[in-house]
């Protein structure tokens, strides 16, 4: 009897252990530089005796693995060790992996390894400043960020949200959000948001599924020389493949609509499937009387993103198919009794209509033509419209139309990269982008009786386009390492713009060194280039010219010093100090204007302008960063800045996003219980200087009866401080047939309304703060993997 208690224990854990779900993970392993199966490698679940070791044709196989949270770690001899932390193994889908591995050193005979790699580096390896690599895992744990890479990076170091919280347009190091970059699979797109902000790179939720996402890169600056026309930010976002072994199903329902998703293998071990549509029921909440974007406001989108990927025997070559599409409606609808309608107030008389509608559908081919290169070869159709109907409605319910766009933008985009490894040391990469662009675009817009907003004024003008033109950039770009301690990344990016004949040479040069194992300190110089929206160079004076027509592109320089240190602990501190000079900005050529584009989230200039104006973003990023393991992570950061520009009179004034300063918090924290289920709580929490506005003059002002901006004051003031608590919790759960996850994301959980804007009131001759940002938002959603 004295050995009942133990037997007992045996035996209840040997039930726990037959009753724990399992799952498998199979993948393959490359050369990060060459992509070229690796055979030999060891994939291993570290702190257990599961193992496998890579075959002929690159794969691995784990089986019987517990699910829930899941380590892998990668070796190869010659090769960095890659760690993968913390990966979600669900019950009834195996996961497929593929790991990319870059050589060490050899040197006296004996291979010299850095450290091991972790989820904080970029996939891009050129990319050594400023840039940080994000997974769809990770779109999802962060409260409140719903699977939009917009609102993720919310809580990443020199970023802050646009004027309005409810769209997700995004602050970069003090650059208006025109400034960023989309990237998908090697191709520059549209805009890839429902509700798409005309001019922007913003608006409402992204088109991206999370279903399709694999690993993806986020730049803040010292962009590596193949990403041209952008200069404050560039999202690089990678499509993942299908499962090639099993079918696996998704379905989600959550406030913001329902989602289905499939994936499989087309023909088992060579070809697979991937693919997502998703449906918005915000249109039938609406109906009930709830909008969760703004009083009266509706919306109505649905999108379909899908990727096919197919195999040659020989591993030689990878074709895919992919596919992103999303239609999207927004409508500012008016107070329905008219008698109700306060004249002050825009949007009580105002009815606003926004449809955006965007695409793209292209073809990639990746070639390994010998055993030291590999050629990617990427064809897309892509385009986007915007349109804007916008009517003022009286107490009678009389019609005024003052506002009418229409902004199409349809593009054959075709790329071409090689990528070589020169020796163990040595990397060189080129490529070129080509853009046949079509457009036809129209914008008539006409005075209201009244206008709220002091900071963009009214102008009447139009604006009328049609036709085709091109562009062309080409890149190279040469990867040294120099000793074990100290690597050079050189190159230069050109663009061209058929348009008007504009174009930019742009060197780029980082340097990188290690003073030990866990430490990396960098210097970036870069020079950098966009085009205007394309509608810039169309606008007719009233004599029918295009004064506007041969403005240059819009250009700046880049100057970054980083340090970098890891921990045991899994963490990351960084400190980035940063200084971007803007030129070519857009300015009206009159020495008493101070006009300046980027100072708009949006929109361009509909009157005369030169590219003569200057800008200067000055800056200090410090994050700290604990990599999700041991069931939590965390990630602090707090940034200082000065953005100030310059117009024609010579003077420097303040930028409107020169906000000085924005911080966040954000952190989470799961609970391992039995059988692989999974309890997660988490929050951020941030805080911004808010954005900058003109004063009034009250004297003219109050002659008038309008508002006129005090002489010489430009952005001299700010709304007050930018708060916001995001909270999310999590059930995540792993049955025999079906696994899933149920959650709760909410957006502004202490429902502060947090200013936005100033206004005027012709009434009582003053200003006022406009508090008109979101208030709390709850996202409930449920997910059933089967």
């Amino acid at each position: 009897m004295k050995y009942l208690p133990t037997l007992l224990a045996l035996f209840f854990a040997l039930q726990a252990q037959a009753q724990s779900p399992t799952q498998s993970i199979r993948g393959l392993v490359r050369d990060k530089a060459t992509k070229q199966l690796l055979i030999g490698a060891s994939v291993a679940i570290p702190g257990s005796t599961q193992a496998s070791v890579t075959d002929e044709n690159g794969a691995f196989l784990l089986e019987k693995i517990p699910v829930g949270r899941v380590n892998i770690r990668v070796q190869y001899l010659g090769y960095e060790p890659l760690n993968q932390e913390d990966l979600i193994l669900q019950s009834t889908k195996p996961l497929y992996l593929e790991f990319e591995l870059s050589e060490g050193l050899v040197g006296l005979d004996q291979v010299l390894v850095s450290s091991a790699k972790n989820a904080f580096e970029a996939v891009n390896a050129s990319s050594v400043v400023s840039t940080r690599s994000f997974t769809a895992e990770e779109t999802e744990r962060i409260p409140a960020g719903v699977n939009d890479p917009g609102r993720v990076a919310l809580s990443y170091p020199g970023v802050q949200r646009g004027e309005n919280d409810t769209e997700n347009q995004i602050v970069v190091r003090g650059n208006s959000p025109a400034g960023i970059l989309w990237r998908l699979e090697g191709i520059d797109i549209p805009n890839p948001n429902h509700f798409a902000i005309i001019g922007s790179s913003g608006g409402g939720v992204t088109v991206f599924s999370a279903q399709l996402l694999a690993r993806s890169d986020f730049s803040t600056g010292g962009f590596a020389a193949e990403y041209g026309n952008a200069f404050s930010g560039v999202f690089d976002m990678h499509f993942r493949q299908g499962n090639f072994q099993k079918a696996s199903n998704r379905f989600r329902l959550s406030v913001l609509g329902i989602d289905f998703s499939r994936e499989g293998p087309i023909q088992k071990g060579r070809s697979s499937y991937l693919v997502n549509y998703r449906y918005s029921t915000l249109g039938l909440l609406n109906s009930f009387g709830l909008y969760l974007v703004g009083e009266r406001v509706s919306n109505q989108f649905q999108d379909l993103s899908f990727n096919l990927a197919f195999k040659s025997k020989n591993n030689k070559s990878t074709h895919t198919l992919f596919g992103i599409g999303g239609l999207s409606e927004e409508r500012y609808i008016p107070v329905e009794n008219p008698q109700e309608r306060d004249p002050a107030i825009a949007n009580h008389w105002e009815d606003r209509v926004r449809p955006a509608n965007m695409g793209a559908l292209g073809w990639t081919w990746t070639y390994l033509p010998d055993t030291k290169s590999y050629l990617k070869t990427v064809v897309a159709l892509v385009g986007s419209i915007n349109i804007r109907r916008y009517d003022t409605l009286s107490r009678e319910d009389l019609r005024y139309r003052y506002d009418t766009e229409k902004y199409q933008d349809t593009r054959l985009v075709s790329s071409i990269t090689y990528n070589r490894k020169v020796s163990g040391r040595a990397t060189y990469k080129t490529g070129v982008i080509f853009n046949q662009v079509f457009f036809n675009f129209s914008s008539d817009i006409r005075p209201r009786s009244n206008a709220s907003n002091v900071v963009n004024p009214i102008f009447v003008n139009n604006v009328k386009g049609q036709g085709n033109t091109q562009q062309f950039q080409h890149y190279g770009q040469w990867s040294q390492q120099l000793s074990p301690r100290l690597s050079l990344n050189g190159g230069y990016h050109f663009l061209h713009l058929f348009a008007n004949g504009s174009n930019s040479f742009e060197p780029r040069l980082s340097v990188e060194y290690k003073p030990a194992n866990n430490q990396r300190i960098s210097l970036s110089q870069g020079w950098y280039s966009r085009t205007l929206p394309l509608m810039a160079y169309f606008y007719k004076d009233e004599r029918g010219n295009l004064p506007n027509k041969n403005l240059d592109l819009l250009k700046a320089e880049h100057t970054i010093l980083a340090y970098h240190l890891y921990t045991k602990q899994k963490m990351r501190i960084i400190l980035e100090a940063y200084r971007q000079r803007l030129y070519n900005v857009p300015v009206m050529p009159n020495r008493n204007s101070t006009y300046w584009m980027l100072n708009q989230s949006d929109a361009f200039p509909l009157f005369t302008v030169v590219s003569e104006g200057k800008g200067q973003n000055l800056g200090i990023d410090a994050a700290v960063e604990k990599l999700f393991s041991k069931g939590y992570y965390f990630l602090l950061n707090g940034s200082l800045m000065k953005s100030t520009f310059q117009a024609l009179d010579g003077k420097r004034y303040n930028t409107r996003f020169n906000t000085g300063f924005s911080t966040s918090f954000t952190f989470g924290k799961e609970f391992a219980l039995n059988k692989g289920r999974i309890l997660q709580v988490g929050g951020r929490y941030l805080l911004n200087g808010g954005f900058r506005y003109t004063p009034y003059d009250p004297v003219q002002s109050g002659l008038k009866r309008t508002f006129v901006p005090l002489a010489g004051a430009d952005f001299a003031e700010q709304v007050p401080a930018y708060q916001r608590l995001d909270t999310r919790i999590a059930y995540r759960f792993n049955g025999a047939k079906v696994a899933g996850v149920v959650s709760l994301d909410i957006q502004n959980t202490l429902n502060r309304i947090n200013p936005s804007r100033v206004a005027y009131d012709s009434g009582t001759n003053a200003t006022y703060v406009v508090y008109d940002g979101s208030s709390l938002v709850p996202v409930l959603g449920v997910a059933w993997d089967f």
